[in-house]
């Protein structure tokens, strides 16, 4: 690495600092070309973050790069056997279309529906640092859920924040493939109207903040992108370099498609410091939770007691017999009438006829 490089890092800014800017606003985005290092970027901050005692850091990530790389965190994979919150919804949308006789529209898209669970609720109220691998493949899938869990958390910081105006806890919430629940086009849908309001209220009413990661800023909604702070590494898409070079000053433009990897150019509207990120090192092993699925109790069987004993005895005991008939039992129990010519007395057990259909008590 050349002199030159070298001088243009700004040592001075540390990942703590960082960690500490992104509280005071609403949070960063971080954008560069894959193979870069954004998710291992992102690994650094949120260790930095989950060692201060008034964070709790949420992560949602699709891929398994967290699990398998970042080390020592409670994990849940959602969308398994174990546990699926997100099901499909039955419902078939008919709308009557206007000025049309006999004439209706019928949705056919795939709704999705959440299914609350204590367990989960009770896992975001413990403020305890979370991953949550989604291994759903549909986008919609994903945004639903991941809109659902902010919501919950959005209203419990809302919740302690009126009651205590004091109330400094933070949190921070890490997308992965940000573009999942904050497309470009997935914004622009109904769906998205509360999820909007959520987000960008969440720094002012319930002290939430984000880490945002994605590869290609035309994939992201304007509306997110322009209220995030750009931590940009190199970048050589033509859509992307058009976007940002808008958003960069000039003298800095010709840098992005030069940064070395684990550099980047920090746009805080003041120097907009290049720093370089520390190499991540893992710790640890993933804890794996999932909710405990409640096994059927069965009733102990209570032994009678010596007076039911007795009445089932003379209950026994006063079963009707049927008269024993004639017939000779063979070797293999089977009944046949006795030979006309025979001379053997009816007496011989022989002659006893055993009638099968007759059902007895065990006690006999």
């Amino acid at each position: 690495m050349s002199s030159a490089d070298n001088e243009r890092v700004q040592s001075g800014f540390t990942v703590s600092k960082l960690i500490t800017d992104i509280l005071e606003h609403l949070g960063i985005i971080i954008v560069a070309e894959a193979g870069h290092g954004k998710s291992f970027t992102a690994f650094t901050l949120v260790k930095e973050a989950m060692q201060k005692e008034n964070i709790t850091v949420v992560v949602f990530s699709p891929s398994t790069i967290w699990r398998r790389n970042f080390g020592k965190i409670n994990t849940v994979k959602i969308g398994t056997s174990a546990f699926n919150p997100i099901v499909t919804s039955e419902e078939t949308e008919v709308e009557v279309i206007p000025y049309l006789r006999d004439a209706v529209h019928v949705s056919l898209d795939k709704k999705w529906q959440y299914v609350k669970t204590t367990w989960l609720e009770d896992l975001l109220r413990s403020k305890t640092h979370v991953l949550f691998e989604i291994k759903y493949k549909n986008g919609r899938r994903i945004k639903h859920f991941e809109s659902e869990v902010l919501k919950f958390i959005y209203a419990m910081q809302e919740h302690e924040i009126d009651k205590n105006s004091e109330y400094n806890h933070h949190y921070i919430v890490v997308f992965e493939e940000i573009q999942n629940a904050f497309g470009t086009y997935s914004m622009n849908a109904d769906d998205s109207l509360e999820l909007f309001t959520v987000f960008t209220q969440s720094r002012s009413d319930a002290n939430i903040h984000y880490i945002a990661i994605g590869q290609r800023l035309n994939d992201i909604s304007t509306k997110v992108v322009e209220r995030l702070r750009p931590l940009i590494g190199m970048t050589l898409g033509e859509n992307s370099l058009r976007k940002i070079k808008a958003m960069i000053p000039e003298e800095l433009r010709p840098r992005i498609q030069q940064l070395p990897k684990r550099r980047w150019i920090y746009l805080d509207g003041k120097a907009n410091p290049e720093i370089e990120i520390p190499i991540f090192k893992k710790e640890g092993k993933p804890t794996f939770l999932k909710p405990k699925i409640p096994q059927p109790q069965q009733e102990p069987q209570r032994k009678p007691s010596i007076l039911e004993r007795i009445r089932n005895f003379l209950n026994v005991m006063d079963v009707p017999r049927k008269p024993l008939g004639k017939g000779k039992v063979t070797e293999d129990f089977e009944e046949k009438e006795p030979e006309p010519d025979s001379d053997e007395s009816l007496d011989t057990e022989s002659e006893i006829e055993i009638d099968e259909s007759e059902e007895y008590p065990e006690e006999w």
